[in-house]
């Protein structure tokens, strides 16, 4: 009986570890390979060590490799403002456009904070008296604000 004890204890034992090893993989790979882009979303793949950058515009899961960084790009329409104490504020209703980002990434370049400061970006941009292939301005003021 104490061969039977022994036997079993030392398999619960290895189907603990075996149990962690596979949480471990399981979870490494959640977080070092998988990347979601969500509906509204566009992602900017980076890979650092090939330095090619890919686009994922459906939504889902990709799988990608442990190095590469993903930025996601808020694809909604923003509202940028001047900020300014005048009685005429400067408002407009922007989008970005998948179909710029390239145009984007040559500007701007690619870091991993690339949505960080996008309000402030597109801002510049829809400010700027230009048209870019990757900003839609979707709608201007069309008579002062009292």
């Amino acid at each position: 009986m104490a061969k039977a004890e022994i036997f079993f204890t030392s398999l619960f034992k290895r189907v603990i570890i075996i149990i962690f090893v596979v949480l471990f993989v399981v979870f490494s790979f959640y977080f070092l390979c998988l990347n979601h882009v969500g509906v509204n979303q566009l992602g900017v793949a980076y890979d650092p060590i090939g330095g090619q950058i890919a686009k994922q515009k459906v939504p889902g899961w990709y799988i990608t490799g442990p190095f590469v960084r993903v930025a996601y790009i808020d694809i909604l329409p923003i509202r940028v403002t001047i900020p300014s104490a005048a009685k005429v504020i400067n408002t407009r209703l922007v989008r970005f456009r998948a179909e710029g980002l390239d145009e984007y990434i040559k500007l701007q370049g690619f870091g991993y904070d690339l949505t960080t400061s996008l309000e402030n970006i597109l801002m510049g941009y829809a400010f700027s008296g230009r048209e870019y292939p990757f900003l839609e301005i979707m709608e201007e003021p069309t008579e002062p604000r009292k």
